[in-house]
């Protein structure tokens, strides 16, 4: 039960912190009703609609989990302040010393991924309530008494040995209530470990920052936690803390410490976290070629060269221009919805990382999105119903006015029949143009031919050979190859022919 030791001989890590492990910190600060300074999070809907866990395994190059969780942190809260930005990028190229990221990388903490939830948990979920009793502090001075009056009372050491056993008992079952909490003090105390050993390093100020100072609070915690620590080959120490209380007495108070200093214990896990997020942006520009640097302006429009999509390896890059708003059409399976997530998510890795995957030109924004809607029974939800509460998030945050806003929309309100849809579909586009940047894509060409000039039109296509080029082009798409994909996949002449007789009504 007692605190480990700050870990050894763990692998390498580089990119390989399982998404599930790098959100808990974030999940853990934003159930908190906390948000990072100058950022705003991601909303659920936007977050799963961008695929964050592959955009995060294909960006992430982190050593540690600690730095993991950073990074992931960054993604699903990308900035809205100019200065977290620029601060942010000084000391990427602070990290772009190899030397000096060959050194952080080897003293920043090693924690394995079995312990990726002691320090969100600790830290950020509500302080941990500890049962108190004044009996091992009873049994603790009983103990020392004894021990001091033994010398001129030799009967005395009945009545030890009685609360020897009493308080090994004690803390034998002590040890479940209190196995977690200890178990999370020796994680957080190998991560103090770790932030006091890169601090020594000679790091810029601006790397620095006020580190010093929080580590302050690293001595009040090692020296308790040293006395769990300390183990012999003969059990004795372990004999002593047991008929001592120690482990139980030290767990309490540690715990106690660090809820009354839990925000300086934050920063530190952050500004250790976050080197190795910045050493991980920093190698990510060297060795990704596709990976360049985006110029952050206040046009209120994105222009990007030769955007590509970060998760898909050999992945199709497209010029993009969004001016008030971008309607694409085209073929199924021809790469709308995976464009449409290109840029939303190069928004994203614009605003958390200060990379993109393509050149690229835009100034600050919001992104929502509303693209995998289906339906839900769970709440008794049909798929059109599913779609309006989803567009009406949309809706409702173009209503409230603010930043500008990206709004992503993938074939919108398709629940409904065309008759229907696609007033409703030119109406919600026109109405979250009229003040933001719109991306959407359908199927309905009417719906291509009703919005204003304001959107402009771009579609993708399939090759005459078969397969697709993936390559956006302007104006609207001439076809469908609906009827050729129910061919390819065999579907019965007949079938195909009543089509094309019902078609030609």
């Amino acid at each position: 039960m007692d605190p480990r030791k700050a870990p050894v001989d763990l692998p390498e890590r580089t990119g390989q912190t399982s998404p599930a492990h790098a959100r808990l910190l974030a999940d853990a600060e934003r159930a908190s009703g906390e948000t990072p300074v100058g950022c705003e999070w991601l909303d659920d809907q936007t977050a799963a609609d961008l695929d964050v866990p592959l955009v995060f395994q294909a960006v992430d190059r982190t050593k540690t989990i600690t730095g993991a969780q950073s990074l992931w942190r960054w993604l699903v809260a990308p900035a809205v302040d100019r200065s977290v930005l620029d601060t942010r990028e000084r000391k990427v190229q602070l990290l772009g010393d190899a030397a000096l990221r060959r050194d952080v990388e080897e003293r920043v903490p090693l924690i394995g991924e079995a312990d990726a939830e002691y320090i969100p948990e600790l830290l950020w979920h509500a302080p941990p309530a500890l049962r108190t009793s004044m009996i091992p502090i009873v049994l603790f001075a009983a103990m020392i008494a004894c021990l001091v009056f033994l010398p001129f009372h030799s009967t005395l050491i009945v009545p030890l040995l009685v609360l020897g056993s009493a308080s090994s008992l004690y803390d034998m079952v002590a040890q479940r209530a209190l196995a977690r909490h200890a178990d999370a003090l020796g994680v957080l105390g190998s991560v103090l470990d770790g932030a006091a050993r890169v601090s020594q390093l000679p790091l810029p100020a601006e790397l620095r920052g006020d580190i010093d100072r929080d580590l302050g609070i690293r001595a009040k915690l090692s020296k308790r936690l040293l006395l769990l620590r300390i183990n012999d080959p003969f059990g004795l120490f372990e004999l002593l803390r047991a008929m001592f209380l120690v482990r139980v007495l030290v767990v309490h108070r540690c715990v106690a410490i660090v809820a009354a200093e839990r925000e300086r214990l934050r920063r530190i896990v952050l500004w250790v976290g976050e080197l190795d997020a910045l050493q991980a942006v920093a190698q990510l520009r060297e060795r990704d070629l596709r990976v360049r640097v985006p110029d952050i302006t206040d046009d209120p429009a994105i222009e990007a060269g030769n955007l590509a999509h970060p998760a898909l390896a050999n992945a199709v890059g497209n010029d993009v221009a969004v001016r008030g708003g971008l309607l694409v059409t085209g073929s199924n399976a021809s790469g709308k919805s995976t464009f449409l997530r290109a840029v939303a998510i190069n928004v994203v890795l614009a605003q958390s990382l200060r990379i993109t995957f393509g050149t690229w030109r835009a100034p600050l924004m919001r992104v929502r999105c509303a693209m995998r809607i289906n339906d839900d029974l769970a709440r008794g939800l049909s798929t059109y119903a599913a779609e309006v509460a989803s567009v009406g998030r949309l809706v409702h945050a173009a209503e409230e006015g603010g930043p500008l806003t990206l709004f992503v929309l993938d074939e919108p309100f398709h629940g409904t029949n065309p008759v229907v849809r696609v007033p409703i579909v030119v109406a919600v586009l026109e109405h979250l143009g009229a003040s933001h940047l719109v991306l959407a894509a359908t199927h309905d060409l009417d719906v291509a031919q009703l919005v204003s000039d304001r959107f402009e039109r771009c579609y993708f296509t399939e090759l005459e050979s078969g397969g697709f080029d993936r390559k956006l082009k302007l104006g609207i798409a001439p076809s469908s190859n609906a009827l050729a994909l129910l061919e390819r996949a065999g579907y019965p002449p007949a079938v195909l022919s009543r089509i094309e007789a019902l078609r030609a009504r």
